[in-house]
């Protein structure tokens, strides 16, 4: 790996662990997403210089969140994981059904429970308002990105 993929490498292991994920994993995440190819446990453990077993724990905590994909080879029994070729759009609608669980849990405590407290009511009516706007906004925003994304790859296909 040359230095500037090696920089990328560990700069995406840092921000990654700055979200709450183990560093190792933010690095795998990184590596494979400037990799042509799908990549094996074993070439992703020699290329970042871990053990086997942390690339591959690591590698199925990425695929579990859906940042990556476990794919096969014919005649091959290793498993070999790349970057979800729709990342954006899952990680988006990921975040989106977070924000939007969120706001039916305020929404539903300021029907449910009973509040004296003005200052509470206004806080949870507030956050009840800000969640459902930005809920709004990013379903708004991700329906027009969606459409650029096909406009481009259409032109893209026509050559």
């Amino acid at each position: 790996m040359d230095t500037r993929t090696g920089d990328f490498v560990e700069r995406m292991g840092l921000t990654l662990e700055a979200d709450g994920m183990p560093r190792i994993a933010g690095r795998i995440f990184g590596l494979l997403l400037v990799s042509d190819e799908p990549r094996s446990l074993d070439d992703l453990a020699a290329e970042l210089r871990v053990s086997k077993g942390s690339a591959s724990t690591n590698a199925r905590l990425l695929e579990q969140r859906g940042l990556l994909e476990r794919v096969c080879r014919p005649a091959d029994r290793r498993d070999y994981y790349r970057v979800r070729p729709d990342l954006f759009n899952h990680t988006m609608a990921l975040r989106l059904a977070r924000w939007e669980r969120f706001h039916q849990t305020i929404a539903e405590a300021r029907t449910n429970l009973t509040i004296q407290s003005p200052e509470v009511r206004e806080r949870l009516e507030d956050y009840e308002q800000a969640y459902g706007f930005m809920s709004h906004i990013i379903r708004e925003g991700l329906s027009h990105w969606r459409a650029m994304r096909e406009d481009r790859l259409d032109k893209v296909a026509a050559g």
